[in-house]
């Protein structure tokens, strides 16, 4: 059975910002993979002056009593400035650029890297029109994050070789889904190439 998925068109890149999600030593593992291809794609961001917007997922584990921390247990949950909190050192040392573009979202503490963080005002404030989703895990804060963006009128780019999780049946199924009505599915070469 055919059906239709987001319409392709040339990637627009001209009010763009990434979207850096959650590269956390917690997900090393999982996503170390993706540092040598994902760093050159934030350098390309930073030298051109377009804003980097890196996220840490982390929880006061002492009082957080919500539905995550419920669902993944207090050790199953990464607890706020521990060192599986921190970013990977590869993505520490461009998250630490001091410059006005370059944002790291510390508080983040549900899959929707929207929800109680300042992203949406960084983006609007910045007059940002599209975003370039990347990091890990692409099933759960990537794809979230994705279509909470589209929900608030953004435009979504979502690099396949930009995001990672735990199986390829995993990241395969959020990106079907993401195509399908939320995003257009991309890499990071056609993104640099569209920066370039």
């Amino acid at each position: 059975m055919a059906f239709r998925t987001a319409q392709s068109t040339t990637l627009n890149l001209n009010n763009a910002a990434l979207v850096v999600i959650d590269m956390q030593q917690q997900f090393r593992d999982t996503a170390a993979d993706l540092c040598p291809t994902l760093t050159p794609l934030i350098g390309q961001f930073i030298s051109l002056n377009k804003p980097v917007i890196f996220t840490q997922h982390g929880h006061d584990l002492s009082s957080d009593n919500s539905e995550l921390v419920r669902w993944w247990g207090k050790n199953g949950s990464i607890r706020r400035y521990s060192p599986a909190w921190q970013l990977m050192p590869e993505i520490e040392s461009l998250a630490s650029v001091t410059a006005p573009n370059i944002h790291k979202l510390t508080n983040k503490d549900r899959y929707d890297a929207f929800l109680h963080t300042d992203l949406e005002a960084i983006l609007r404030n910045a007059k940002i029109s599209t975003v370039v989703i990347t990091g890990t895990m692409t099933n759960l804060c990537c794809e979230t994050t994705a279509r909470s963006a589209f929900n608030r009128d953004f435009r979504v780019y979502f690099p396949t070789d930009g995001n990672a999780t735990l199986t390829a049946e995993m990241h395969e199924a959020s990106v079907l889904n993401l195509q399908y009505g939320f995003a257009q599915i991309t890499t990071i070469d056609d993104l640099r190439r569209a920066l370039e």
